[in-house]
This record gives C-alpha cells, structure tokens and sequence, in this order.
C-alpha cells in the first residue's frame, strides 16, 4: 500500500493498478525494491509521472524501512513521514486503510469540501487535519476522509456541483439549490 501511494502522487488509480503488478512480480520484499536498479525501477513505473522522483523515493523508503525499521513499514505518522517519498496525506492513507488505524487523509476533496461545509477556513493540509480531528471519532478518520473524496469525485464536482442531487443541499452553505 505503501508503494502505490507513493506511485499515486500526480497519477490516476487505475494507472497505478496497471504499474503495480509488474512492480511488485520484480519487486518482491522491501530488501528487493531497496537494491532496486533506478534504471529499470524508472522503466517499470515510467507511466505514472515523475517516474525519477518516485524511483528515488520508491528506494529510499525501502532502505530506510529495511534499515530502521528490519523490513516493517512503521504504523506511527512520525516514522512513517521521516520516510523519502512519504507526506502525512500518504502516511495517513496506509495507517487508514493498510493498517486499520487513525488517520485522516487531506487531499483536494477534503480541503473542498470541509471550506464549502464550513468547517474550516484552513488551507494548509496539517492544519485542515488538525481541525477535522476532533470532530471524527479516530475509528472513523480515514472512512470520512474517503467519504469527503468519493462525494467530491461524484456529486460535489468542483467546477460542476450536482447540488441537486446532494443530500447535503438542505444545510449546505455553498448549496445552489
């Protein structure tokens, strides 16, 4: 997961799906994609953007996972954000879907959507986080987060919102309806 979320930066998710079986068929272990060749890493995941920033970072995390933490991707957001490549959004995504922990991933959506709501007026992704904490029951972090984003993707459209068929129009400030 780890990887992926890595990979997804600037990239599609069907995109990474198509990368990640090839990767991860050469790439086996933490210890294999450390000794990774950038070369040919770059080559595998050249579809996805930034294929020479990622491949640095790809590698550089493994090492680190491999020599910090013996070949465990670490569960706190302080480890997993001293890792190249890795930002609270990614550190917070595996911790919520990976490994069934708190976390709150800040994305596009999630800035959208909690201003229009009026939650906060944050624009810094720590800070939005910070804010929409306390309001989330930590069990419940990373599905609201996913919830923020699909309903982003889907109904509350940034540059076309489908406030008419949003179940959030009646108390919605930036509702047109």
């Amino acid at each position: 997961m780890l990887v992926a979320t890595i990979l997804a930066a600037q990239c599609t998710d069907v995109r990474v799906n198509m990368v990640t079986p090839r990767l991860f068929r050469r790439y086996r272990t933490p210890v294999d994609l450390a000794h990774a060749d950038p070369d040919e890493l770059e080559a595998i995941i050249r579809s996805t953007g930034f294929y020479r920033n990622k491949a640095k970072n790809l590698i550089g995390m493994s090492e680190a996972v491999v020599e910090r933490f013996d070949g465990e991707v670490p569960a706190s957001i302080r480890d997993l954000v001293s890792l190249p490549g890795v930002g609270r959004k990614t550190g917070n995504v595996v911790r919520s879907v990976a490994m069934g922990l708190p976390g709150l991933p800040v994305d596009t959506h999630v800035t959208r959507l909690s201003h229009l709501l009026g939650f906060t007026e944050e624009t810094d992704p720590v800070k939005i986080e910070s804010v929409l904490d306390p309001m989330v029951p930590a069990r419940e972090r990373g599905d609201f987060s996913l919830r923020l984003i699909l309903h982003g993707r889907r109904v509350c459209v940034a540059r076309r919102p489908k406030c008419g068929e949003c179940v959030l129009a009646d108390f919605c400030p930036g509702s047109m309806v």
